[in-house]
């Protein structure tokens, strides 16, 4: 089941990057590691500084069309620990969600690879209760948005060597922010695969929160 939620992601980040007038944009993230549940800090990795970065394209389509909760690709996600690259992904999926009763910005990677051999799945949720973040759930194409959130991380292998948590403190734009308006929603799009990639999405920040 796993790995067809896998290739759905591939097909949906293949989907939409064909749209016209497109230009690619890469936000870059900061953070720190506060735990390794499976080992302790220092024994795989240091709880050390963590920065990385993810890219999408402006003209993402809207993959989910419920009012309220947007879903996009994305790709090219890596994730490096104090300096050292740790996490690849080629393939993604960003989750806008515009509240009440929370704002929510979520980035999941299914099936990247960790420089230890793992497959491992890395999701990054920001969240903001004062609703002030979001006013839809377009895509932000700027990082100016996700300021007033506050949020988190994991980052868990697959054959359960290892599952970090940390924080996420800052994320800025790398290369093609423009500033630009709401992003358009797709004519059509296959609803099976709309619907697995957003329940394996739900499963993920499920796995934060408990």
């Amino acid at each position: 089941m796993r790995k067809s939620i896998v290739g759905i992601l591939a097909a949906t980040a293949l989907c939409a990057s064909a749209s016209v007038n497109a230009a690619p944009i890469r936000f870059e993230f900061a953070g720190f590691v506060t735990d390794d549940a499976i080992n302790g800090c220092g024994a795989l990795v240091d709880c050390g500084a963590v920065s990385g970065s993810f890219e999408f394209d402006s003209a993402a389509a809207d993959l989910n069309p419920t009012a309220g909760t947007g879903l996009y690709a994305a790709g090219t996600i890596t994730f490096a620990i104090d300096g050292t690259s740790f996490f690849s992904a080629s393939t993604g999926l960003i989750n806008v969600v515009d509240g009440p009763p929370v704002d929510q910005y979520g980035l999941l990677a299914l099936g990247g690879s960790a420089t230890n051999g793992s497959d491992a799945d890395l999701s990054i949720l920001l969240e903001d209760f004062t609703l002030a973040a979001l006013s839809s759930d377009a895509l932000p194409l700027t990082p100016a948005a996700l300021s007033p959130m506050i949020g988190g991380f994991t980052l868990n292998a697959t054959d359960d060597t290892f599952q970090l948590l940390g924080e996420i403190t800052s994320i800025v734009c790398g290369s093609g922010c423009d500033g630009g308006g709401s992003v358009p929603e797709p004519a059509t799009l296959p609803l099976l695969a709309i619907a697995l990639a957003g329940a394996a999405l739900a499963r993920q920040v499920g796995r934060r929160t408990r």
